[in-house]
This record gives structure tokens, sequence and C-alpha cells, in this order.
């Protein structure tokens, strides 16, 4: 079953299987299953026993308190594993995972998964790294939880177009990271990202053809960037990325390499007609210590500005 080219590719690159050996994997994963899910479907519910980890293949899923949510507490993208911590405690699972697209996975049992960290120091570690992740950003979620509940601002935060959450959780989630940032004396950068000429694509290929455009580039940025990277769409064919405890110079290397990323993704319509390949045009700002939100926006807006002129599908950045 692994020993699919595309399957291996992406748990290769799979945060859980980061220095793990090809024979361990073919050895521990050779029983998991192919499971398929609809737009939509539900995985995973409250209350419900789990034995299983899902590695996603292909598509996207969403974390959520309740089913309905409009407002998830992660959107998980291929390579990135749910159903972990249900599985390792040995605990009820505490929260809805649904499918946000089309879904692909790899239905890992807990049997296997057990053998393969007492195995593997690597598979070990990769799974103590997830598990902090995750806890840390649960702590968070439960003190923005609280701050709304004593007068917060909220809102809906998710675009329906992309899956990714819109302008106004990016401004207040950026902001955040930013200030505690620059009180840990901590390197950030700010990426803002452009579709290159979005209205001649969207007019010749319709409404149609520019929103599957939009969703691909969001696709893409869940596929490429970290864990603790923040993405999310900023206004029409603008996306906006925040990468903290990152300097200058590897967040020009996590820009082209999301470019690339972009410039060589298939841009295929619900009916199964392939698009043209579409290209990016991406600005960076690094933070200052006495930086505003809106000074870091308006740097990485200007360098995204520089980028166009210059003929699109490349990188620029301001200090």
């Amino acid at each position: 079953m692994i020993h699919s080219p595309e399957i291996l590719k992406v748990l290769r690159s799979a945060p859980l299987f980061q220095g793990i050996l090809g024979h361990l994997l073919a050895k521990y994963l050779s029983e998991s299953k192919l499971q398929q899910l609809a737009s939509g479907q539900v995985l995973l519910a409250p209350g419900q026993t789990n034995n299983t980890i899902y590695i996603i293949l292909s598509g996207r899923i969403r974390v959520q308190s309740k089913e309905s949510a409009v407002d998830p507490i992660a959107v998980l993208g291929e390579g990135e594993c749910v159903g972990e911590m249900s599985m390792l405690g040995d605990a009820p699972v505490s929260a809805y995972v649904i499918a946000a697209t089309d879904c692909k996975l790899l239905a890992i049992d807990h049997a296997a998964m057990w053998e393969l960290i007492n195995s593997s120091h690597a598979a070990a570690h990769n799974m103590l790294n997830i598990l902090t992740s995750r806890i840390r950003s649960t702590n968070q979620i439960a003190a923005e939880n609280l701050e709304q509940q004593q007068g917060f601002s909220g809102g809906a935060m998710v675009d329906e177009l992309t899956g990714l959450y819109n302008q106004h959780w990016t401004h207040e989630k950026f902001d955040r990271h930013l200030r505690r940032g620059i009180a840990g004396k901590n390197l950030n950068c700010l990426l803002m990202l452009e579709m290159d000429q979005f209205k001649e694509f969207n007019g010749r290929y319709g409404q149609l053809g520019g929103d599957q455009a939009l969703r691909d580039i969001a696709y893409t940025l869940l596929s490429c960037l970290r864990p603790d990277d923040q993405a999310g769409r900023h206004s029409g064919e603008k996306f906006a990325i925040f990468l903290p405890n990152t300097s200058l110079p590897d967040a020009r290397i996590a820009a082209e390499r999301l470019r690339a990323a972009i410039s060589q993704s298939l841009i295929v319509l619900p009916s199964g007609d392939a698009l043209p390949s579409i290209t990016a045009s991406i600005g960076i700002s690094q933070a200052r210590s006495d930086d505003t939100l809106e000074n870091l926006f308006f740097r990485a807006d200007e360098a995204l500005q520089i980028a166009k002129v210059s003929g699109g599908n490349c990188v620029e950045s301001m200090q």
C-alpha cells in the first residue's frame, strides 16, 4: 500500500515521519489502509473511541468544537496527522474532525504506530513535538475563548472560498504573534502573496476558474508551511502569512519554496478540465523591535508591489 510513489512522497515529507528510515516505514505501515472522505464528511466526533492515527495524503481537514462551527480550531493539510491525541491517550475524541475538501487519508492502526515509536527514536521525537504543538495550540485557544467571553471581539473567522482564515482573523492573530515576538525578542516575518495576472485569468476562465486558482493557492499554502506558521486570505487574490521565529534569510527560503510550489501545481476544475498553471509574487517584511502590525503589512505590501513591477513570479523583501 505505502509503496505507491505518491504516498511515499507525502510520508517522507510528513512531520510525523521525518528522519525515519524507509525500511521501518515499510515494515510497520504495510498494513495501513487508504480511506476516502467526501467534503463535509465527519471522520471523528466527540465521545467516540479512536484507535487510529490518520495521515492526510491530499485535501484539507477541519478540527472544530462543534459540528456546524464556522471557526475551526485548526485546518490541516497534506502530510499532517489527526487522531493522535485520542489514540495515544486512550481517551475519547474531544473534537469534531471533518473533511473541508475531498480527502485521501492513510489510516494507521494504534498497534502499528506504537511499534514504530518503540523501534525508532526519530518517530518518538516527532510524535512528542506534534503533541507539544497540539497542547500549546489548545492552551492558546482556551485563552482566546476566555478573552472572547470577557468581551474580546470575535466574529466569523474562516473565508468560505479557500477554507483559510479571513482578514479579520489574520489581523487579530498576527498582532498577537507580533507583540509576543517583540516581547520575547524573537525574529518574525510577514509574507504578502498575490496571484499574478488574476484579472486576466478570471476573465479568460471565468469565476469558476479564478476561484479554483485561489483554492489551489490556499491548498499549497497549507502543504508548504510549518505547523506554527499562520496563513489567511487577506483580500481578493492576496494572502498573508506570518512566520514566527523566522529570520529574513529563512523567510526568503520559505517564500521561494512556496512560489515554486504554486508555479508547479495543477489547477483542475470539478469537471476534470485542467487549466494553465499560475504564478504568484511575494513580498516579505521583517518585524522591528518597535513595529506595529500596520507598519509590518505596509512594508510587506511595498515589497510585493516591487515583485509585481519586476514581472511577477518572484520574491522581494524589505527590512
